[in-house]
């Protein structure tokens, strides 16, 4: 979110009120600072039921409540506050230095909208606060675009009473014909199915708009956890690598190696399921042939769903060639695979299909447009799905599972990867009878087909001098090491404000930035834009734990600079350095 987009307005004009809830002082003015500065009105309160009185009296947008707080804690406040009619809708975002989860849920549980942890960053804040602004204030607007419709229904249903009086008053004068009042009947059966339609039409926004708000919201918690999570990965692949290297000629500790960096490459797996279902993970895209993806995790998927289940698969004569992620398309069938295992617990047949469709014109009850798509259809003879629970099968956490076997993310997950492949997944099933996922992903254009095979990272090094800029101290310690081991020269920068000096210090012998995109004091960005208003002409390499979507709505990057995704192995930080130090 850019510094104009949190300078925020409420529908009516006015600066939105925010309320301030912390028994620290020192606390409380940190965050109003942090607010008054983007045109936020801040109130503070000390306790719990000063925070009572004054949300009751002032009726704010949005309240940041603390946890622990001598008498009240945060969370009785916060189920006080949804018990008062007037502050029952106002937002409440838990800021607390309690970072285990337990104490999230429990906030999430009181009525909270969100948690964030203590110390927090000014542009999470920010991003968290405008959100929540945003969506009370979306709202706020169905809700009066509701009351409107309302009105002209009632006003409309008020016509067509008045109307039918009329008719019925004129048939008795003229004694109309048979004939002629079943004309009539016809007619206003017409009118009613009009609007029978329209409210369905209504229902279905109003559904659509807490799926994108539930959807935005945890979407916005998954890219915080990923940015903290693959700093972790960094230094644990990164110093693993090295260590891998370091032991080619020792198997017994390169065994110990090996395991290391296959469980960190697991736990980056990990971060990607959980950032699949609000489609905010980084694909890598390349011509992909559906085909062959089944065919290569055919034996995966029969050892998966056991023996006592038939497995036959179906393949389309001609080649099925997708732009995609071949990693991701293999977890959806893997997914998709699990759960009809789940519904075969006695045996039974899962059958994989593709084929080539061709669409004319929009396919119904889907928003797919004419064109040309390969087609996966995965089939049980499970006990099916009833149709209540077909409509949520796709929730994020929806699960009919029992308590410790499922997350309720699997099917969320596979309709996050198909849609960010601009694809499309229906589910068709009958009690008793089975259950059929069909998938649709567009087919690559002609000349976008062919197969391009990427060499293998080279771990070549250089005599550069590289100003590494990464405020996480063990992404910085591993980068410098790797670097240092294949011969650069770097110097070390913990933060915005101390590249930039550093640069200025040396910048007659520096021929590469690395820097982080969010750091404290200035980001990555920042730097970049004071470098280059003093003249500087130094290439800049941009690295990130968080997700692409996420840096480029910050507008963060520039365009045709190098970026650097976290977690980061030796070759591909090697790679990426000397692709940037060789580009023209």
């Amino acid at each position: 979110m850019s510094h104009d987009d949190q300078n925020a307005h409420c529908t009516d004009g006015r600066e939105p009120i925010i309320l301030a809830v912390d028994d620290d002082a020192n606390n409380l003015a940190v965050i109003r600072d942090c607010l008054t500065r983007f045109n936020y009105t801040v109130l503070m309160a000390e306790d719990g039921e000063s925070a009572l009185e004054r949300a009751d009296y002032a009726r704010p947008d949005l309240i940041l409540l603390d946890i622990m707080m001598p008498g009240m804690d945060g969370y009785e406040t916060c189920r006080r506050l949804k018990l008062l009619q007037s502050c029952r809708d106002i937002p409440v975002i838990f800021m607390s230095a309690l970072a285990e989860t337990v104490h999230k849920v429990k906030g999430l549980e009181a009525g909270a909208v969100d948690y964030v942890t203590k110390p927090f960053q000014q542009e999470e804040l920010l991003a968290r606060v405008g959100v929540h602004l945003s969506i009370r204030d979306l709202n706020r607007r169905l809700k009066e675009a509701n009351e409107l419709l309302e009105a002209r229904v009632e006003a409309r249903t008020m016509d067509l009473s008045v109307a039918n009086r009329l008719l019925e008053d004129e048939i008795a004068e003229r004694q109309a014909s048979q004939e002629q009042l079943q004309e009539q009947a016809v007619i206003l059966e017409e009118k009613i199915v009009e609007l029978q339609t329209a409210q369905e039409a209504l229902s279905s926004s109003e559904q659509q708009l807490r799926q994108s708000q539930k959807m935005e919201a945890i979407g916005t918690l998954a890219g915080g956890v990923a940015h903290d999570f693959n700093n972790l990965l960094t230094a644990i692949i990164g110093f693993g690598g090295l260590l891998q290297t370091k032991l080619a000629e020792n198997p017994p500790l390169r065994l110990y190696a090996d395991n290391i960096l296959r469980a960190a490459d697991s736990a980056a797996r990990l971060t990607q399921s959980l950032l699949a279902f609000s489609r905010k993970q980084t694909m890598e895209t390349k011509p992909e042939e559906i085909n062959k993806i089944v065919t290569t995790i055919d034996k995966i998927l029969r050892r998966v769903i056991g023996e006592d289940i038939e497995f036959h698969c179906s393949f389309s004569p001609e080649e099925l060639v997708i732009i995609g992620d071949c990693g991701q398309i293999e977890q959806v069938l893997m997914n998709l695979a699990v759960n009809a295992r789940d519904a075969m617990p006695t045996g039974g047949v899962l059958s994989l299909m593709t084929e080539r469709l061709e669409l004319a014109e929009e396919l119904h009850g889907s928003a797919l447009k004419p064109g040309s798509y390969a087609m996966i259809s995965v089939s049980d003879t499970g006990c099916g799905i009833d149709e209540t629970t077909r409509q949520r099968i796709f929730e994020p956490f929806f699960t009919t599972k029992e308590i410790g076997k499922g997350t309720g993310l699997g099917l969320s997950i596979v309709y996050g990867i198909i849609k960010q492949h601009g694809g499309e997944v229906n589910v068709y099933s009958e009690i008793g009878k089975g259950t059929c996922f069909k998938i649709y992903l567009p087919l690559a254009p002609p000349n976008e087909t062919s197969h391009v095979s990427k060499p293998a990272a080279q771990m070549v090094g250089g005599t550069e001098t590289i100003l590494l800029a990464e405020d996480n101290d063990g992404a910085r310690s591993f980068m410098v090491h790797a670097l240092n081991e294949y011969g650069y020269h770097v110097i070390e920068a913990v933060n915005g404000e101390d590249a930039l000096a550093k640069y200025y210090a040396d910048s007659g012998r520096i021929q590469l930035i690395l820097m982080d995109v969010v750091m404290p004091r200035m980001n990555g960005r920042e730097v970049f834009d004071a470098i280059r208003k003093e003249g500087g002409k130094v290439r800049v390499l941009f690295s990130s734990g968080y997700t692409a979507d996420i840096i480029e709505q910050k507008g963060m990057l520039e365009a045709g600079a190098g970026f650097l995704t976290k977690p980061v192995t030796v070759p591909a930080l090697l790679a990426k350095v000397r692709e940037s130090l060789d580009r023209d």
